[in-house]
C-alpha cells in the first residue's frame, strides 16, 4: 500500500506514510502473529490515536513495556544503520545536499530513540529536541537541528556542528541502548549495538 501510495500521490508527505495493522487484542496486549504494530507504533495509537469507526477498544490497554521499547528500537536502528547510512554520517556536506529534512532526521534519530529509553514515551521530534540538552553534551546541533526543520540551515555553520556533534551523539546512542540492553537481559542485542557504536566513532 505504502508503495502505491508514494506512485500514486508523489508528494512529500506520501514520503512519510507508514502502515500497521492489528486486532483489538494487538492494540490491547501487543501485536500477535500476524499482525504489524510495533511497540512504539501501539503506544502512540494508545496515546494519540483518533477512533474513525467502529469502538474505541483502547481502555484498559497494557502499556507498552519501556524494555520492549529498547529491544525493538535496537533492532529497527541496527537494520536502518547500515555501512551506507554510516558512511552518510560521516560526511556532512552530503548530509547537508540532500536538504533539510534527511540532516534533520539523522541529527535527531538517535535523541528520539533516547529519549523513549528515558521516558518510556514516544520519541516526538519536539519533545525529544527539547529534553536531550538537558540530559546530554552536544546539545547545540539537537537545537539547531529542530529548527532546520523550518528555517532552513546555514551551510557553514551546520557543517561546523555536524563535524563536532553528529557521530557523538551516535555514540551515546550506543552506550547508553547496550547498557538498557544488558540490564534487561539482552546480552547479544546488546553487543551488536556496542560493537556498532564503536564503529561510528
Amino acid at each position: 500500500m505504502r508503495e502505491r501510495v508514494r506512485r500514486e500521490v508523489p508528494v512529500e508527505l506520501a514520503e512519510q506514510l507508514s502502515v500497521f495493522w492489528a486486532d483489538a487484542a494487538g492494540v490491547r496486549d501487543g501485536a500477535g502473529e500476524h499482525d504489524r504494530l510495533p511497540e512504539v507504533d501501539r503506544l502512540d495509537l494508545l496515546e494519540s490515536g483518533r477512533l474513525l469507526a467502529g469502538n474505541d477498544v483502547r481502555a484498559g490497554a497494557a502499556r507498552p513495556r519501556t524494555d520492549d521499547l529498547v529491544r525493538q528500537a535496537a533492532e529497527f536502528a541496527l537494520a536502518k544503520f547500515d555501512d551506507a547510512y554510516l558512511a552518510r554520517l560521516r560526511d556532512p556536506d552530503a548530509l547537508l545536499d540532500g536538504g533539510p529534512r534527511p540532516v534533520t532526521k539523522a541529527v535527531l534519530f538517535p535523541v528520539r530513540f533516547l529519549y523513549t529509553k528515558d521516558t518510556g514515551r514516544v520519541g516526538r521530534n519536539d519533545d525529544a529536541a527539547t529534553w536531550y540538552p538537558t540530559r546530554h553534551p552536544h546539545g547545540a546541533l539537537v537545537a539547531a537541528a529542530a529548527a532546520w526543520r523550518t528555517e532552513p540551515p546555514d551551510p557553514a555553520a551546520a557543517r561546523e556542528l555536524l563535524v563536532h556533534h553528529l557521530r557523538p551523539i551516535y555514540v551515546i546512542f550506543a552506550e547508553e541502548y547496550a547498557r538498557a540492553l544488558r540490564l534487561s537481559g539482552d546480552l547479544g542485542l546488546a553487543d551488536r549495538v556496542a560493537s556498532w557504536g564503536t564503529s561510528v566513532r
